[in-house]
């Protein structure tokens, strides 16, 4: 083979110098040379029958370049069935000798990182738990009730909350004012669903009264034909409506709510969906430990070409939202004043995160010997198909990063849930979910 001083590097890749010479070296040119002159004949040989040396001097330096490949990637292939390496980079060659006497170069490239053995089934994860209180059922009726106010007309001043009915004309910087519905128009005061500062001119006036306002606009307002401009409007108030909460009792609960006679009923449906929401939660917090665990025991070096890989994953999906909006990806990014740059540079840490809980999957699969039944790639591009309304399956799998990606994807699902089901679960009870409590891990 002609490969010496294997080494693993720091980085997560191996280094090794290859070496052919005399007849080793003369044998591969010899191969490169004869398949040269089958695709162009030199001048006076017969096909394959000219020296390496006469080729050369016909072709020049692709001829050695030729070899060079061949040779290299047979090497390369050959360290890898032997040490059971799997790369994930390019070949990096540095030539110190490429001529018709001999080769001598230094190849390296990342390999797929190796981790050591651990029990992902002795792994203690903590699971955040949250049971729903007396409180919380109060809290969420409360809220339901607030969202389906009585809405009636009241003869008094408008004040933040009502719900007012008014007709607006006028001019902006000078110009008249079209607005798309001048002749009427109700809103919630205090949510500022029309011009900034309104509501607040309104506030004190009573229906059938006219006012004059003058309004300035934000420079970031959301309609850019008025933004950073003055508006100066006459308003007539139409009408005034108080938004009054009503008692939530047996008669409104029999009237208003679906599969539900009374309070008590109404109390606990509103609590199994609470519950619902709570046990959803805690499975997503659950799910992050989980990984937060296994990531603990990928210690090794992470090759960058891993890592750019998930950068550009992210990359790719903030691609699929630029077009979505019908928006340039850098556009996208402009509104939030960064750079793709920045993007990449933020994203970094998740990716490197993704990777390694890929890697530690991987083990948990290779270790289990878990293979995808020959039908499950097909079912998941076709859900996907329904769900994201693709044309076509071909689509679908282009939309899902191609056979190999999907493959793995389901690998991966199959690996967590194995230590979903095996680790030992640490129940934690938790007053919210709004912060993550840290998983652990022990082996």
């Amino acid at each position: 083979m002609g490969v010496k001083d294997l080494k693993k590097l720091e980085d997560g890749s191996v280094s090794y110098v290859v070496t052919k010479e005399g007849a080793d070296w003369q044998a591969a040119l010899n191969k490169v040379s004869v398949e040269m002159q089958k695709q162009k004949p030199i001048q006076g040989y017969r096909p394959g029958k000219a020296s390496p040396e006469i080729t050369y001097q016909t072709y020049g330096k692709p001829m050695i370049d030729q070899a060079v490949t061949e040779v290299l990637a047979d090497a390369m292939t050959e360290v890898c069935a032997e040490h059971d390496y799997f790369p994930v980079s390019n070949q990096n060659i540095q030539l110190d000798q490429a001529d018709l006497k001999a080769l001598n170069a230094t190849v390296s490239f990342a390999i797929y990182p190796e981790i050591d053995d651990f029990d992902y089934t002795a792994m203690e994860v903590e699971k955040p738990v949250k049971p729903v209180t007396e409180q919380d059922v109060d809290d969420a009726i409360n809220r339901y009730m607030k969202a389906r106010p009585w809405v009636h007309e009241v003869e008094r001043a408008a004040q933040i909350g009502d719900v007012v009915e008014a007709s607006f004309n006028g001019t902006c910087e000078g110009q008249p004012f079209e607005y798309d519905h001048s002749d009427k128009t109700r809103f919630i005061m205090g949510r500022e669903t029309l011009f900034t500062g309104l509501d607040e001119k309104l506030v004190g006036y009573s229906a059938g009264d006219d006012l004059d306002v003058s309004l300035t606009m934000p420079a970031n307002f959301r309609r850019e034909s008025i933004a950073g401009k003055t508006l100066d409007l006459h308003v007539h108030l139409i009408s005034v409506n108080a938004r009054d909460v009503l008692e939530c009792t047996d008669e409104f609960v029999k009237e208003k709510v679906k599969d539900c006679d009374t309070v008590a009923a109404f109390r606990e449906k509103q609590r199994a969906r609470l519950q619902k929401q709570n046990d959803q939660k805690s499975d997503r917090a659950f799910e992050r430990n989980i990984q937060d665990a296994l990531v603990s025991h990928v210690t090794c070096p992470i090759p960058e070409s891993m890592i750019s890989v998930g950068v550009n994953n992210y990359v790719r999906a903030l691609q699929q939202m630029s077009m979505q909006q019908g928006i340039s990806v850098s556009q996208l990014l402009k509104q939030e004043g960064k750079t793709l740059a920045d993007f990449k540079r933020e994203v970094r840490p998740s990716a490197v995160k993704q990777v390694k809980v890929s890697i530690a999957l991987d083990y948990v699969m290779r270790k289990e010997q878990f293979e995808v039944p020959k039908d499950a790639v097909e079912k998941q591009v076709n859900t996907y198909m329904k769900r994201a309304r693709k044309s076509s399956y071909e689509a679908a799998l282009k939309a899902l990063g191609g056979e190999e990606e999907v493959e793995e994807k389901l690998k991966n699902d199959m690996a967590i849930d194995f230590v979903r089901t095996h680790c030992k679960v640490v129940e934690v009870e938790v007053d919210s979910f709004t912060s993550k409590p840290a998983a652990t891990s022990t082996t």
